[in-house]
């Protein structure tokens, strides 16, 4: 079992553990437990869960007292912002996490410390252990410093704007992907927005919904005319 430099990783991520069991337990991922004899041992899942957890109520909590007057719908948007996986691999490259993990060659051989999804995951691994080991108030000055680094900007539903327009003239849309780059875990989705059966924008982004939010997007700058409100 290898030994951890607890103390340089807490400088490196500007956080102090109470329990560095805890410390290790948010860096262990599961297929390090495939090279290991102990039985007791565990990987960071569990942490990974509860932290998922606390990450959406200081979120949540720190929308409501930015944005008081928002409504639900779009708190809810803004709050995937914070918490999806993208956002949370973004964060954890940042932090440098991908080179702390304690995993085995075979899933650093197939590149598991660029993985978002390891990345993510730890990230919010440390956040349910911070929680264990400190308390909600660390936890959330853990979250502040690291998630909050830009105000928050109420971003246009650009597919919700293009429906409503569609709706009240009867004009009938539909998306379509055209393609898809990149390997499985961090693929590009190209997609095509067909207004009256006919091309009218394209849209590419990291998931579908993007790609189709930047290709309604993509329509309604083109076509200002329309006088939709909001689109900017």
């Amino acid at each position: 079992m290898p030994l951890l430099n607890c103390k340089r990783i807490e400088e490196l991520l500007g956080i102090r553990f109470k329990k560095k069991s805890l410390l290790r337990l948010a860096l262990t991922h599961s297929s390090y437990l495939q090279a290991q004899s102990e039985k007791d041992q565990k990987s960071n899942e569990t942490l990974e869960f509860l932290g998922d957890a606390v990450l959406e109520l200081i979120i949540r909590e720190y929308l409501l007292v930015k944005l008081p007057e928002a409504r639900e719908g779009e708190l809810s948007e803004l709050k995937k912002m914070y918490t999806n996986t993208e956002a949370l691999y973004k964060i954890g490259k940042r932090l440098g996490l991908g080179k702390l993990i304690l995993m085995n060659k075979g899933e650093e051989r197939t590149g598991g410390r660029t993985r978002p999804s390891n990345i993510a995951g730890c990230a919010e691994a440390i956040i349910g252990a911070l929680y264990l080991d400190r308390g909600l108030k660390y936890a959330r000055r853990f979250v502040e410093r690291n998630f909050f680094r830009k105000r928050v900007i109420k971003q246009e539903d650009y597919k919700s704007i293009l429906n409503k327009w569609a709706m009240k003239n009867r004009i009938k849309f539909f998306y379509k992907t055209a393609k898809e780059k990149g390997p499985p875990h961090h693929k590009t989705f190209y997609v095509n927005l067909y207004v009256n059966k006919q091309k009218a924008g394209c849209g590419v982004g990291k998931t579908k919904k993007k790609a189709e939010q930047e290709a309604a997007k993509n329509f309604l700058q083109k076509n200002s005319k329309l006088k939709m409100p909001n689109v900017k």
